[in-house]
């Protein structure tokens, strides 16, 4: 739109050479064309170079070296307009009935300067009214009683404006720049050539052409109508479709050079690679999957550094947007404004692609089944949370996180999602908001379902050092399905239930695994009938009261299942730590107390199981009597080992009384004499009889 704005000034500096040359004869014809051009636009026409002129068949001069002054009192101001030279040629029979029709008009290299002040003065406002004012009463067909005397003389002052007619107007090879010297913006549109054509001031001004901007060609066809309510501050019609290699958009609207330049109207704009058009704008997106073909369509409002886009439907990948988005570049960054309905929105989608570095796998541990009586009965140790000397294993990313984007813009936006992926997690309807400012990012969950619950919270990044990530989560989240949650966040799928789960956890790091290794705060578990999947606790204690020790392994169908269960973790430098696990089910109390590394993903953990004499789920007793064998759940914890402390409950004396009560395939007197005998004499002597009854429950058959 500042293109158009200038080329009508050229066009009326090229209408008053065009009256002059009524003035015959030649010698005067420069010094009436420089006059009239002062006594219209306030501004200094001058022809440093030679000029010569035609007759025949049409009245022509050609003008090198010209160039017409920029604002008065605007310090350093360019000329408004500089160019090589200017060939003009108006019609010879037309001017008889004082009708001015350019037959041809050529800016050859014109060097356009479009300037705006700290103050706000454009170098396109003229010093006085008058030139409007003559075009205002010219339309009118009304007398122009006030105007200063034409210095042509004769019945050239009779010639209207309004008569003016551009046939053949033309660009050569010229050059815009636009400048706002109170935001440091600067743009170079180069390349330009076009052809104009203007029947009349108050008719369309139709254009067509191609021009260079920042290493692309644009080609672009538009009118403009007209051109005199451009001059008069009043709105004209706009109509323009451009293309690009990676944009072919259309706009219908109006614009208006009152105040500042703005346009108004539908823009529908389409292009093959999201990313290659934001780099084309100055701005390199960092290297992803998504960011390919987009379309988008609206209402399109845009003034010097301001632009808003309503009613708007953007597609962009597998995403449809609609709603409203608004841009402001005035600040030291730009501020992006959004409300916005989305269809989905996978974030994996623009995650920065780059091989994350795998960590060296550990070196796995032992085997903790027990396959010898030395096994069982000389692990007499007190077990309990071991975790320390970790290797790093596969899984946490090393590769530096990408924190650049965060310091592009700033923004807040309230987006409704019909379906959002993050990471590996999976959310419904959400409906969340997002601050950014200075590389400080706040995300409210406002209202989330997902994994059948529902979850509120607040996530923030920040980002202000380059080197490294801080975060912040306080999320709560209730009714949620636990297997499927735990599988997609931390590849857990062990635990299946629905219940609650709050978090506050803080961390920093340059890369995922730092950060995890950094997390401190809580996490608090409560879930009710669910199931521990991979391991049948109550099936283990009855084998184990049957000194069936070959019923000790694990099958991924088994499961404990339980009426209620809650847990409290303390995180302390990317190690979880709990001590209050309680789980309630028929005919089982499950207790305990361990630590997982979560960076290394290992799990140090003593399950304390009791079988009970009782039917009682959720509220039932605590203290039953029952036997207790300790169960240490070690190693990775996607393929973790449970290794039962066989010879701690066999040296606890409570396991008498349960096993009257559990072990009834014990009958009668031979299950007493033989639980007596067993446990019986001092502690050497209950060893020895251990490992005897134990070889018997071992030995081939």
């Amino acid at each position: 739109m500042l293109f158009y704005g200038a080329l009508g000034l050229v066009a009326m500096a090229a209408g008053a050479a065009a009256f002059a040359l009524v003035a015959l004869p030649a010698d005067f014809v420069r010094d009436h064309a420089i006059a009239a051009v002062k006594e219209r636009t306030g501004r200094d026409l001058v022809i440093a170079g030679p000029t010569s002129f035609t007759f025949f068949p049409s009245l022509g001069v050609s003008l090198t070296d010209v160039s017409l002054s920029g604002a008065p009192g605007l310090e350093g101001a360019r000329p408004l307009v500089a160019m090589k030279a200017m060939d003009l040629s108006v019609a010879f029979w037309p001017l008889l009935g004082r009708e001015v029709r350019v037959n041809a008009l050529v800016l050859r290299e014109p060097v356009f300067h479009l300037e705006v002040d700290g103050s706000g003065r454009r170098s396109w406002d003229f010093a006085s009214d008058t030139y409007r004012t003559r075009v205002r009463l010219a339309q009118a067909d009304a007398p122009v009683s006030d105007a200063p005397q034409n210095v042509s003389g004769g019945d050239a002052a009779s010639l209207r404006l309004s008569d003016l007619r551009l046939d053949n107007v033309s660009i050569d090879n010229g050059t815009l720049r636009y400048s706002d010297a109170r935001t440091g913006s600067e743009s170079e549109f180069s390349a330009i050539n076009v052809k104009l054509a203007l029947a009349a001031l108050a008719e369309p001004l139709d254009a067509e052409g191609s021009l260079a901007w920042k290493g692309k060609t644009v080609s672009f066809d538009g009118a403009l109508t007209s051109l005199v309510d451009v001059i008069e501050d009043r709105p004209a019609k706009l109509k323009l479709t451009f293309g690009a290699d990676v944009l072919d958009a259309t706009f219908e609207g109006s614009a208006t050079l009152k105040d500042a330049l703005g346009v108004e109207g539908i823009l529908s704009a389409k292009s093959p690679s999201a990313r290659a058009l934001f780099a084309w704008l100055g701005t390199d997106l960092a290297p992803s999957a998504g960011f390919g073909p987009m379309d988008a369509k609206g209402l399109w409002r845009a003034k010097p550094d301001q632009y808003t886009f309503t009613t708007a439907e953007i597609e962009l990948d597998q995403t449809t947007a609609r709603g409203e988005i608004s841009l402001d570049t005035r600040g030291a960054r730009p501020l992006v404004n959004a409300n916005l309905k989305l269809t989905e929105l996978d974030l994996n989608t623009y995650k920065s692609t780059g091989e994350a570095r795998s960590a060296p796998p550990a070196a796995s541990e032992a085997d903790g089944n027990a396959r010898s009586i030395e096994d069982l009965l000389e692990r007499a140790t007190p077990p309990g949370p071991r975790v320390k000397g970790f290797t790093k294993r596969e899984g946490w990313s090393e590769e530096p996180f990408d924190l650049a984007h965060l310091g592009a813009l700033d923004a807040n936006a309230k987006l409704s999602i019909g379906k959002l992926t993050v990471g590996t997690i999976r959310l419904d309807q959400s409906d969340l908001t997002i601050a950014l400012k200075n590389r400080f990012m706040t995300t409210t969950l406002d209202q989330v379902a997902l994994y059948q619950g529902t979850g509120k919270g607040t996530i923030t990044l920040d980002g202000t050092a380059d080197s490294a990530a801080g975060l912040d989560a306080d999320i709560t989240l209730d009714g949620i399905a636990a297997q499927p949650l735990l599988k997609d966040a931390v590849d857990i799928d062990r635990l299946a239930g629905t219940g609650r789960l709050a978090l506050t956890l803080t961390g920093r790091g340059a890369n995922e695994r730092e950060l995890v290794e950094t997390l401190n705060g809580r996490v608090e578990l409560a879930f009710a009938n669910g199931a521990i999947i991979g391991v049948n606790i109550p099936e283990m204690m009855r084998n184990l009261a049957k000194g069936n020790l070959g019923g000790l392994d694990t099958a991924p169908t088994d499961k404990t299942d339980f009426s209620e269960m809650t847990s409290n973790w303390s995180v302390k430098s990317g190690i979880a730590e709990n001590q209050d696990l309680m789980l309630v089910s028929p005919l089982l109390r499950l207790s305990g107390s361990g630590q997982v590394a979560l960076a290394s993903r290992e799990v140090d953990y003593v399950l304390r199981p009791k079988v009970v004499a009782s039917l009682a789920g959720q509220g039932g007793a605590q203290d039953l009597l029952g036997i207790e064998v300790p169960v240490r759940v070690h190693g990775p914890w996607d393929d973790p080992k449970y290794t039962p402390d066989v010879a701690g409950a066999l040296n606890n004396p409570k396991t008498v009384e349960a096993i009257k009560e559990i072990g009834k395939q014990f009958k009668g007197k031979k299950a007493d004499e033989l639980v007596k005998d067993l446990l019986s004499g001092d502690s050497k002597s209950r060893k020895e009889k251990g490992k005897k009854l134990l070889e018997q429950f071992l030995s081939p058959q």
